[in-house]
């Protein structure tokens, strides 16, 4: 038994180092997204309370803006398909980077509603965009802009949902990432390659552009994404935002939702749910879709986009 005892222990040591010696790797090869960082790569940023948001403007600045918001993991590149429907249809289009992703900032967080709210209102007073607007979220963006309307429901003009979070299963599955210590080293050494192979299966299948694979890879390799996912995880309810939307429910924005019969991530049948809680919902059904839709079928998202506009 001592034998045994013994093995075990320096078992548990090796596990100890190989996991430490694993994080410590990671975080060695990070970099720091500074103003240099930003002189490199380029392209448009604003300064607000909690940080740099960088962002795209695109389009007539006359023309009716519409807001596109990004989901929990990938950033704003996700609309580049989706983009140029929308310009081409005289509207002005407006992407961003939550803060954590992308090349914006990376705060410290909490990453909960007030900061997703707070980036979405900076940007609109940064930018002197004229509201009311229309927003659309995907994913966990539907979320936001849900939630954001429902605190700002005169700045909206209408609220576009593409797979939208707040209606889904708490998994037992992210369990383990709540735990202080554990969730800071599951996100660190395995965050960016789940994401990554999300945006991979649909580059494999021909349906997504391969250059998202180095973009996701290029604003992964700067410090502090994986924090701002893991807060994420830990203070922002995206599972559950039914008061947001029953809030909204109760107003006249008009609401479409776009969403695939095939989501894993968002499952399909939380529409249901929506629908009894935004009685002027209008659920625009795409077979066989999966989470990915906006840029594994950008074409069917952006005619869906423009269909529902008004």
């Amino acid at each position: 038994m001592p034998r045994i005892a013994k093995i075990l222990s320096w078992a548990l040591l090796l596990l100890l180092f190989v996991a430490v010696a694993a994080y410590g790797f990671v975080q060695a090869n990070l970099h720091e997204l500074d103003q240099a960082a930003r002189d490199e790569l380029g392209g448009l940023y604003l300064q607000t309370e909690r940080g740099v948001l960088s962002y795209t403007r695109e389009g007539e600045v006359d023309a009716p803006a519409i807001i596109l918001v990004h989901g929990f993991s990938t950033p704003k590149f996700v609309w580049e398909q989706v983009t140029p429907h929308l310009l081409n249809a005289g509207y002005q289009v407006i992407t961003y980077d939550h803060l954590g992703r992308g090349f914006s900032d990376r705060p410290a967080g909490p990453y909960d509603a007030a900061l997703y709210r707070g980036e979405l209102s900076a940007l609109i007073e940064g930018l002197q965009l004229v509201t009311p607007l229309t927003l659309v979220g995907y994913s966990m963006g539907g979320a936001n802009v849900v939630d954001y309307a429902a605190a700002h429901p005169e700045q909206v003009r209408q609220l576009l949902l593409i797979a939208p979070a707040g209606y889904m299963r708490k998994a037992s599955s992210a369990a383990p990432l709540l735990a202080p210590v554990l969730g800071e080293w599951l996100m660190t050494v395995f965050g960016r390659q789940v994401t990554y192979a999300g945006i991979k299966e649909e580059v494999t299948a021909g349906r997504a552009p391969a250059d998202m694979l180095d973009k996701f890879a290029t604003q992964a390799s700067y410090r502090g994404y994986t924090e701002a996912l893991l807060s994420t995880l830990r203070h922002y309810p995206m599972a559950d935002m039914a008061h947001s939307y029953k809030i909204v429910g109760k107003t006249d924005i008009p609401v479409t939702a776009i969403w695939g019969t095939a989501d894993k991530v968002v499952p399909y049948d939380g529409a249901a749910r929506m629908a009894r809680d935004v009685p002027q919902l209008k659920l625009v059904t795409v077979e066989d879709a999966n989470h990915n839709l906006t840029f594994g079928q950008a074409v069917v998202v952006a005619k869906a986009l423009l269909a529902a506009l008004r």
